[in-house]
């Protein structure tokens, strides 16, 4: 073959292969924007438009909103991201799929982190949600601007927060959907200079299909609030690849334990709960006599606090073997090409 007709042989299986990765492209970004509205508010494809404010992605999926969607932003402002995902990460592509029979329940998009959860994940929905909003709902209607005004607790005054330095344990909880994870200790640093506590917060999401977990560590920057205002803290940090803004407000204290609420949101949705700090993995009789005290004088009923296993067994050795997709991922795959083919009923609970 002459190294002309070579050259035209080359030229036309450049050609080619152009063709094929430029097909290849447009389907991998139609796949990308069916499984992004579905991530975030599945079944968005038979929604209606919201017209009234809400609190965040979930509120807007039971409303029916429909999604903004920017399909090119996947590959050209979150290709890394997307690649590294959708390519080479086979647990992170089972997260999103997982994520896609959610249909914004916040109870099975935990689930799902905690069955494949990775940094993968955590950093594309960070950039596809979050930073580039390749998917996002108008940005009018999100309005949380009442959540931290109204049902405030009413905080200690003159709380000391150098008194937090050192390890606490979350040993009782409130809000079942937050405050119960496995294994939470917290460390606390304080910065007098800065006005803030950074804080090393731990904790375990138990895995539905073994006796694993998913260890998380997120760290948080807790300003202290100045004198007069409502909260103890203003506390900000990012899990699941969502960045968050809380309020914590110290209800009761001393130097055994401190009786902690506090009230959140991010993109997902707001939220707010209670929790109870000790020095020490357990609750000691004598502590638990003085915290239950507490909160019940401020309205809240100790019988529904959970307790919190904190005995922390160590970290079970994790595969990084590749993980495939497999036949039952079928259903999921299914759901990208034809939301509500099958009924919730189905699969809300598979993975929580």
């Amino acid at each position: 073959m002459s190294s002309n007709i070579l050259g035209q042989h080359m030229g036309k299986q450049s050609w080619a292969a152009e063709v094929i990765q430029d097909k290849l492209a447009r389907f991998s970004v139609a796949l990308l924007a069916a499984i992004m509205v579905l991530v975030v508010v599945p079944g968005s494809a038979m929604s209606m438009d919201v017209k009234e404010n809400v609190s965040g992605f979930a509120e807007f999926a039971k409303k029916g909103g429909a999604m903004e969607v920017n399909p090119s932003c996947f590959v050209t402002s979150c290709g890394k991201q997307t690649k590294e995902c959708f390519v080479e990460d086979g647990r992170c592509l089972k997260g999103a799929l997982c994520l896609s029979r959610c249909r914004g329940d916040p109870d099975c998009a935990t689930g799902c982190f905690a069955e494949f959860g990775c940094k993968r994940l955590d950093a594309w929905l960070n950039c596809t949600v979050e930073k580039e909003k390749c998917v996002s709902t108008p940005s009018q209607l999100i309005n949380n601007s009442a959540w931290f005004e109204t049902n405030i607790p009413k905080k200690l005054k003159n709380f000391d927060a150098s008194t937090m330095q050192g390890t606490w344990y979350k040993t009782r909880g409130y809000n079942k959907k937050y405050d119960c994870y496995l294994c939470q200790p917290n460390r606390f640093d304080y910065q007098p200079g800065s006005k803030t506590l950074l804080a090393d917060i731990q904790l375990r999401l138990p895995k539905a299909k073994s006796s694993n977990f998913w260890q998380n560590n997120i760290q948080e920057r807790l300003l202290i609030s100045e004198e007069g205002e409502q909260s103890t803290f203003k506390a900000s940090g990012e899990i699941f690849g969502l960045s968050f803004e809380e309020e914590w407000y110290v209800v009761a204290a001393d130097s055994d334990y401190i009786l902690m609420a506090y009230k959140g949101f991010n993109l997902q949705d707001k939220y707010d709960g209670t929790f109870v700090y000790a020095r020490t993995p357990n609750l000691p009789a004598d502590v638990e006599a003085k915290a239950k005290e507490a909160a019940e004088a401020n309205g809240y009923s100790w019988s529904q606090f959970c307790v919190v296993d904190n005995t922390c067994p160590p970290q079970p050795q994790v595969s990084e073997a590749p993980v495939a997709i497999g036949l039952e991922d079928v259903p999921d795959l299914i759901e990208w090409f034809a939301p509500g083919t099958i009924p919730k009923s189905e699969f809300s609970g598979r993975y929580n």
